[in-house]
């Protein structure tokens, strides 16, 4: 894991997670159309470590790319190979479309530069926010106009995996990539405490691979990072007793482990202060601050008008 990837909390989990040959497969199998499907030879997926993207599409793209042969590439009258293109959203962007027409033409530009013949690139967008996907799922649809005006122009279309419609139970045949596309969904709502257990219960029933504790420490840095609305103890108690596992000493996990409790205690602290300021400003007779406004304020602001109501009250005895 590389804490330097976790400002997105989201994409990093789910890049993460997709780069595992095997949970990349089961959301093919899963999530993909059929009839492509059977046209694959899912053996033969490897990941692309090259990137194609430049800068102005960093901010845009996980930059996950796929290649696999066509089942029948032994036949000469097949061409060979085809890319699979996962791309993570967390908010419906009205601009995907274009976003992924870019990409692919940079796939396809390296092909050439490389001396290779251009081939399919087959996009997914694998989208878990809140709301329904809102955003043009074609360029004829982004662009607008009558569609006489496209005939002979570029068409462009993609599918949306909307994850929060589809039942926990048909997410994905993989516990791993159950146990993955379940945190996406959750992340965000008020019931994830609840599910908490329950999803990571799914990395444990027998699967495709055996749990390692680089696993364990990605989804802890995950939850630690996306939902913290999850108690940092009850994270840390519920990973110990399902995993049998405690965190080791000086990985990330443990450095977000203890971030969180001295981010919780200083919590705790400025509650205190905010309270004994209000309490300290009714005895004195003066007008209560709203609790809102003294949230903004650090421990050290707070301490230092507790200090000032403390000495009013001092000098009024």
């Amino acid at each position: 894991m590389d804490d330097s990837k976790l400002p997105t909390p989201h994409n990093n989990f789910f890049h993460y997670a997709l780069s595992h040959a095997h949970a990349a497969r089961d959301l093919i199998q899963t999530h993909l159309p059929p009839n492509l499907v059977q046209l694959l030879d899912l053996h033969s997926l490897e990941l692309q470590k090259d990137s194609f993207i430049d800068e102005d599409l960093r901010q845009s793209f996980s930059d996950l790319l796929y290649s696999v042969r066509f089942a029948g590439a032994n036949d000469p009258s097949i061409e060979g190979q085809v890319y699979l293109l996962f791309e993570h959203k967390s908010q419906s962007d009205p601009m995907t479309c274009f976003q992924l027409l870019r990409y692919i033409v940079r796939i396809l530009e390296q092909r050439l530069r490389n001396g290779l013949s251009l081939c399919p690139v087959f996009p997914l967008v694998v989208y878990h926010g809140q709301e329904y996907w809102s955003a043009p799922s074609s360029l004829e649809e982004l662009i607008g106009g009558p569609k006489a005006a496209f005939e002979y122009g570029v068409r462009m279309s993609y599918p949306v995996l909307d994850i929060a419609r589809v039942p926990d139970e048909s997410l994905a045949g993989d516990p791993f990539l159950q146990s993955v596309l379940g945190l996406l969904k959750y992340s965000r709502r008020r019931d994830f405490e609840d599910k908490l257990e329950f999803l990571l219960q799914c990395m444990l029933k027998s699967g495709t691979i055996e749990i390692r504790p680089e696993h364990v420490e990605a989804v802890i840095v995950y939850i630690s990072s996306a939902s913290p609305l999850i108690p940092i103890e009850k994270l840390t108690m519920t990973i110990e007793k399902l995993f049998h596992t405690q965190v080791e000493p000086g990985s990330i996990a443990d450095r977000f482990i203890k971030q969180g409790r001295q981010e919780g205690l200083q919590e705790g602290l400025k509650e205190g202060e905010i309270h004994l300021i209000q309490t300290l400003q009714e005895v004195l007779g003066l007008p209560i601050s709203d609790p809102v406004m003294l949230e903004d304020r650090s421990l050290e602001q707070l301490q230092a008008i507790t200090g000032e109501l403390r000495q009013q009250f001092r000098d009024r005895k």
